[in-house]
């Protein structure tokens, strides 16, 4: 008896100081985020849709921007309008604070100006039952529902409370992470025209519901870097032409893919890279990166 109970205590405790041996060497064997992402099947992947792809020329490269009509209808075809018109080319970058966001889009160039077209009604939210694909990765302390709608990072209420609101109204609603592109307006919330801004810092709180974001960018958010910076920039950084996708020749077009935010790859790719705790609490939705592949190159 004493020599089968001492047997089972020795086997019990071999199995303890074995097991974190094995748990480490299980950790070093686990893909990476960026090998589970580059094993990704093509079916994971999605183009861009030609007519809602835009292309901000900047001096220092070419920023693409993915165009959201599921979230700014009116906006967005604001947005491409004045592109198609020629509106944006040559106006400059006037308010651009550090970790925060750069503004254009004004013929005047102080913040004052405009185009001759109507103000915008305000898109600061829509119904979940209007825009699909909402895929919920989790939540923080700032929304319950967290997560993306074809890349675009996306929190929402919970579904649940449509029964009890007398509008059975549930909102959805972009969250302004650096690359999300939103538009500008005076204190009026229908006075957005044909000023926009784009994000380089997280401003989720002092901005999330208050401005209607359109669009993210999908690659060459490093362009946006060498903004000059001010309130007014010393040398203004211009814009040199913004073009439509559709409007470009094909030849001329850059090859893009983004990975589905909706694929298990995509859920995965969040696990091993640390975004994901046990309990459902996304580690900060803004600094996670929607991978990319431009010209056949990943960007993670």
């Amino acid at each position: 008896m004493r020599f089968g109970s001492m047997s089972w205590a020795m086997a019990a405790l071999a199995a303890v100081m074995l097991s974190p041996a094995l748990a480490d060497d299980d950790d070093e064997n686990a893909p990476t985020a960026r090998e589970i992402v580059e094993n990704a099947p093509e079916s994971d992947w999605r183009g861009l849709d030609p007519e809602n792809t835009l292309y901000m020329d900047l001096p220092a490269g070419t920023v693409v921007i993915e165009l959201r009509p599921d979230f700014a209808p009116g906006h967005v075809e604001r947005i491409k309008t004045l592109t198609r018109q020629g509106f944006y080319d040559g106006l400059a970058f006037h308010r651009v604070i550090e970790g925060f966001m750069a503004q254009g889009g004004d013929p005047k160039g102080d913040g004052t100006g405009g185009s001759d077209l109507p103000d915008l009604e305000a898109e600061f939210t829509r119904d979940s039952t209007e825009v699909e694909g909402f895929r919920e990765i989790g939540r923080d302390r700032m929304a319950p529902r967290l997560g993306y709608v074809d890349g675009m990072p996306t929190a929402a209420e919970p579904e649940g409370l449509r029964a009890f609101l007398t509008n059975g109204h549930v909102d959805v609603w972009p969250v302004h992470c650096p690359g999300v592109m939103s538009m500008a307006r005076a204190t009026d919330p229908d006075s957005a025209n044909s000023q926009f801004f784009l994000m380089i810092g997280d401003s989720r709180q002092n901005l999330d519901q208050r401005y209607t974001a359109w669009g993210w960018i999908v690659d060459g958010y490093e362009a946006t870097r060498r903004i000059v910076r001010g309130e007014p920039p010393s040398r203004p950084t211009p814009i040199i032409r913004m073009r439509i996708e559709a409007d470009i020749p094909e030849a001329e077009r850059e090859d893009i893919k983004v990975l589905k935010t909706d694929s298990q790859t995509f859920t995965e790719y969040l696990k091993a890279d640390g975004q994901l705790s046990d309990t459902g609490f996304l580690k900060d939705i803004c600094d996670i990166k929607v991978p990319v592949k431009a010209e056949g190159d990943l960007e993670l």
